[in-house]
């Protein structure tokens, strides 16, 4: 039977993918200290009762755990949480949790050193091809959920780091995929900032589509310094 305490320590899942939200829940429930190092986390069975999804799903989430050393799964032992020290800190998620805002302010500050070249490149190095995609995913519709706001953003900014035909500067940004994912999820629930994103998408585009990289640079550095204000206003929504 599933304890009442572990029925009532997790949240519904929403649209995202399901394993993925299972970890993120009971890696942040292992940060909270509600399971402490040597604990065991409910069976895999009552997971899949309590997030009412398959124990595949819930498999692969606890994979994704593992690989990441949180815990330490034994067959016939069940699974364990690690001490902290066997953990991979530098782990997006892991590194999210653990220093929460902290993380967000240095994420920015790589973005604004980042990202402004790299719109300028991808004014001069885009193809036809690439503009095209480019363009189809630039709008952020009024009507899209935050989810899929969160989704056509990462499109877009990808889509420009792969317009630089520079696979190193992709890696970066696709590395960090976790906690741009998560800032963008804050940040559309601020009240405009939603308007504010469209109006530098479609700046930054119409620079890239007249290749003019000075442009480029300038609209995507000033986008940043929005995004920036941005994460600061989610800070008095999440407090009111």
């Amino acid at each position: 039977m599933i304890g009442t305490t572990n029925q009532g320590l997790f949240q519904s899942l929403q649209s995202e993918k399901f394993s993925e939200q299972i970890s993120r829940q009971l890696l942040q429930k292992i940060v909270e200290g509600h399971y402490q190092p040597g604990d065991r986390l409910p069976a895999e069975r009552d997971l899949a009762t309590i997030f009412n999804v398959s124990r595949v799903v819930v498999r692969e989430s606890i994979s994704s755990l593992e690989a990441k050393g949180i815990i330490n799964v034994r067959q016939g032992r069940g699974t364990t949480v690690n001490p902290i020290d066997q953990w991979n800190t530098l782990d997006p998620q892991v590194l999210l949790l653990l220093h929460d805002d902290e993380v967000f302010d240095q994420l920015m500050e790589t973005r604004r050193i980042i990202e402004p070249e790299m719109a300028a490149l991808a004014a001069k190095r885009i193809t036809s091809d690439e503009l095209e995609l480019l363009r189809a995913i630039s709008d952020l519709p009024e009507d899209d959920s935050i989810e899929e706001h969160v989704v056509r953003d990462m499109s877009f900014h990808l889509h420009i780091a792969k317009a630089t035909h520079n696979p190193v500067l992709l890696m970066v940004l696709s590395s960090t995929a976790d906690l741009l994912r998560e800032a963008r999820r804050r940040i559309f629930i601020v009240p405009g900032e939603l308007k504010k994103a469209r109006m530098w998408h479609l700046a930054i585009f119409t620079a890239i589509e007249e290749r003019d990289s000075q442009a480029a640079l300038e609209a995507m550095a000033a986008h940043m310094e929005q995004v920036s204000t941005g994460l600061a206003r989610t800070k008095k929504v999440e407090d009111q």
